[in-house]
């Protein structure tokens, strides 16, 4: 028999998920701070909720796909105040490592358990239950949730504790936004010097320097196409994130912080809520 599950945080990765679960035929149990983004999800079926509290006492296994830290202790606190013992908490979102180790300790505590399982991919990745999934925490719990991840992603890597999967996301993401600034940087550059954006595109899909993310980002770069799949402003979270980690094990990051600047120059200037492929306008101006 199934779980019953329960997802909070509908946005444009968790919106997805969400729908892979439910039509994988789980009952899903849903919640986000916008009724509006769940209307696909109620019409297929899902059952929504008031409050992640009370999606928390109807759910055996809770998802949750948010934003940031603050988000992510919010809807702990919620759903620790209506999860049953022995219920498990699934985050899926990119956080800090203290944070998800402190939540680890809070759920064992409790008699509960909670995994870290950040995913890598898109909305496209999403949809299709093709995302990377890392999850660190207890085995028993993860061998439990084995199945549903399953549907969310194409494979799992395995962690002992909350945090480690926590630090390998924040590590996956500090590729992405190196390879963003230099392509940026790089098309800039061919702009400049007047070689076809295309032309360097194409070199390096015949090069061992490919990459299917240079390729599909740097498409969106040279037709200035910027609808979000990602907010540049989540990237320049997410390696503000990898720096004050890396700041813990007595880690510099020059990379990282060169790509800080330039994500906030992004921000400053209005790019925020676009794709973050969008850093290719800091180097225009």
């Amino acid at each position: 028999m199934k779980p019953t599950l329960g997802f909070i945080g509908l946005g444009l990765m968790g919106g997805p998920m969400a729908m892979r679960l439910l039509d994988a035929g789980y009952t899903v149990h849903i919640f986000n701070r916008t009724k509006e983004k769940a209307a696909s999800l109620i019409t297929k079926g899902a059952l929504w909720n008031d409050s992640a509290a009370d999606l928390a006492k109807n759910a055996d296994i809770v998802f949750s796909m948010v934003t940031n830290d603050t988000a992510v202790r919010e809807v702990t606190n919620a759903v620790q105040s209506g999860l049953r013992p022995g219920g498990i908490h699934v985050d899926c979102s990119t956080v800090s490592p203290s944070l998800t180790s402190d939540i680890e300790q809070e759920y064992d505590s409790t008699k509960r358990f909670f995994l870290h399982s950040p995913v890598l991919g898109g909305i496209k990745e999403a949809a299709a239950g093709e995302l990377l999934v890392f999850t660190g925490g207890s085995e028993d719990a993860f061998v439990r949730c084995e199945e549903a991840l399953t549907v969310i992603g194409k494979k799992t890597w395995r962690f002992p504790k909350a945090a480690l999967a926590s630090h390998t996301k924040l590590i996956m993401n500090s590729f992405i936004a190196g390879m963003m600034a230099t392509m940026g940087q790089a098309l800039s550059y061919a702009n400049r010097a007047q070689i076809d954006g295309k032309t360097i595109l194409d070199i390096l899909n015949s090069s061992k320097l490919n990459s299917a993310s240079f390729q599909a980002k740097g498409k969106l770069m040279v037709e200035q196409q910027f609808t979000p799949s990602f907010f540049l402003e989540n990237l320049l979270k997410d390696t503000n994130l990898f720096r004050d980690a890396a700041s813990t094990i007595d880690l510099s990051t020059p990379v990282a912080d060169t790509v800080k600047a330039l994500l906030e120059k992004g921000v400053a200037r209005g790019y925020g809520k676009e794709d973050y492929s969008a850093i290719v306008k800091v180097f225009h101006q």
